[in-house]
């Protein structure tokens, strides 16, 4: 099925003066380059225009796209495209998002913005705000939290009320903010590295930590990293903190050798491809006119 074949219901904004102001306190200036995704009518484009350098507008469903292309015919700024983000094109130079995304792909677009492509140097996604605690670790979003914390800062950047929308959603919604890390706490050397460490480790159906890695480290050698970044040696994946996690991984390229690193090759590339399919979502989707 296609991801134009999802049927979602669609929550419109009722002040344009707040999304003007969320646009505003987000830094957006005429230097940037802005990706609205799901454009709607074209409340947040409009914002944009009035502060970006560029905007590119894009919106899947014909008959918006023809209207906004007939709002914005005047303004160069704005370059409206009637495409599915999940087929467009990621821009090269630098950009950055602000965005209503549609709810049923949430995960779809965040993880194409921040795995394929250039990443965007900043991102302001409104969503479900159970999504939004996902992305940042929260419950089932803690592989998510461990292969993006190296790379970004997520925040909720702004909680909305529900009589911001109309019809009013059923789901208390957020905007989440995913600005890139100026210094990546993993270089450019070892990110796919860390992605399949980090990928092979977390996605194992074993009870502790020392069973996910017995065929990398020896025991010894487990006992005496155990010791050194202070977790107990019956730990479960979820009790390592995000730095105690950087510490095994650094580990992890100093004591291991080509031959056990293979045992961790193409983790990432099998989680990828079970989180990159897509279904049918009965959420509630936010858009704006």
């Amino acid at each position: 099925m296609r991801v134009a074949d999802l049927t979602v219901s669609q929550n419109f904004f009722t002040d344009p003066e707040l999304v003007h102001k969320l646009a505003v306190r987000a830094g957006i200036s005429k230097d940037d380059t802005v990706l609205d995704i799901g454009a709607g009518k074209g409340i947040i484009t409009e914002a944009l225009a009035g502060i970006a350098g560029s905007v590119i507008s894009l919106e899947l469903d014909r008959g918006l796209h023809q209207q906004l292309k007939e709002k914005f015919a005047g303004n160069p700024r704005v370059q409206v495209i009637n495409e599915d983000f999940l087929n467009f094109l990621i821009p090269t130079r630098p950009y950055k998002v602000f965005s209503n995304i549609p709810f049923s792909i949430t995960s779809l677009i965040v993880n194409k913005l921040l795995f394929t492509g250039r990443v965007p140097d900043d991102a302001f996604l409104v969503m479900q705000k159970e999504a939004a605690n996902r992305f940042m670790g929260k419950g089932e979003g803690y592989l998510f939290s461990l292969l993006t914390q190296p790379f970004f800062d997520l925040s909720v950047f702004y909680k909305f009320k529900r009589e911001d929308f109309s019809p009013s959603p059923a789901v208390d919604v957020a905007m989440l903010r995913i600005h890139k890390k100026e210094r990546p706490l993993i270089t450019t050397e070892f990110r796919d590295l860390y992605f399949d460490f980090i990928c092979y480790v977390v996605n194992q159906q074993k009870s502790t930590l020392k069973l996910r890695l017995n065929r990398i480290f020896t025991a010894v050698q487990f006992y005496r990293i155990s010791s050194e970044l202070k977790f107990s040696v019956t730990a479960s994946v979820k009790e390592l903190t995000f730095s105690q996690w950087l510490s095994l991984f650094e580990k992890y390229l100093s004591f291991v050798d080509r031959e056990k690193k293979s045992l961790t090759f193409g983790a990432y590339t099998h989680y990828r491809k079970i989180t990159s399919g897509t279904k049918k979502v009965t959420r509630t989707r936010v858009r704006r006119p």
